[in-house]
């Protein structure tokens, strides 16, 4: 059966977007909330619970809950304590959208996504450039879930991150981002446009976008030529 509470907690959010709440608001009971979204009350708490995790309400014993962010911050933590994002560039930078079209995963895709064969998605591939740099840092193929292709044209103008549009536009709230990261030479038919030799070193990025459900409604592949790019982790030793 199907949870209702990530549900809840994407209405919420809507509502906290739309400006029906300011910071330091009050939100409503969860009796009013159950009533509001026809649910029980532990799915209501659920909802708070998810809210909270994102840092978009505060919660205090005997007091009501607070409104403490209209929006959940645009970064995720990862397992280990670390410095840096292997994304993150030296200066602004901008994305160019290449081509979109409608994909059946086949047994190759599904392997390359970690996911299930015969899934539909809407393929956005992209490159992604600094400055005034006109050649390419890097390639990303963007892998959205088919339901909710009514956005992909409108990445083409939006600067801003895929899945914080996901969550704008439709009820989903994305929980964690799984990455994964391997050596791999530059495909064939990438390798012109990045201006690097075919089956060069380079980094595969994987990035999967998981819902309160952990369903996958975004995997990422990104291929960032290896002359371009180093990874470092700090590790801090505890007391």
């Amino acid at each position: 059966m199907k949870k209702r509470y990530p549900e809840v907690a994407a209405r919420i959010m809507a509502d906290l977007r739309s400006g029906a709440f300011k910071v330091g608001d009050a939100m409503p009971s969860e009796t009013a909330l159950c009533a509001k979204f026809e649910v029980g009350r532990s799915t209501v708490r659920s909802a708070i619970a998810e809210l909270e995790r994102l840092g978009l309400v505060e919660r205090r014993q005997g007091a009501a809950t607070r409104v403490r962010s209209i929006e959940p911050p645009p970064t995720y933590v990862h397992s280990m304590s670390a410095s840096g994002d292997l994304m993150q560039f030296a200066g602004p930078s901008w994305r160019e959208v290449r081509d979109i079209f409608p994909v059946v995963a086949d047994e190759t895709l599904a392997i390359a996504l970690d996911d299930r064969p015969g899934r539909r998605w809407t393929l956005i591939r992209q490159t992604r450039h600094i400055g005034d740099q006109a050649t390419p840092v890097g390639w990303t193929d963007v892998y959205l879930n088919e339901a909710f292709q009514d956005m992909a044209e409108d990445i083409r103008d939006y600067a801003g991150l895929v899945y914080t549009l996901l969550e704008e536009r439709h009820n989903v709230v994305i929980r964690e981002i799984h990455q994964s990261i391997r050596a791999a030479p530059v495909p064939v038919d990438i390798s012109r446009t990045l201006k690097v030799e075919a089956g060069s070193a380079a980094l595969e990025l994987r990035r999967t976008y998981l819902d309160g459900e952990g369903t996958p409604q975004i995997i990422t592949l990104s291929v960032l030529p290896a002359e371009s790019y180093r990874y470092e982790i700090v590790l801090r030793r505890q007391a």
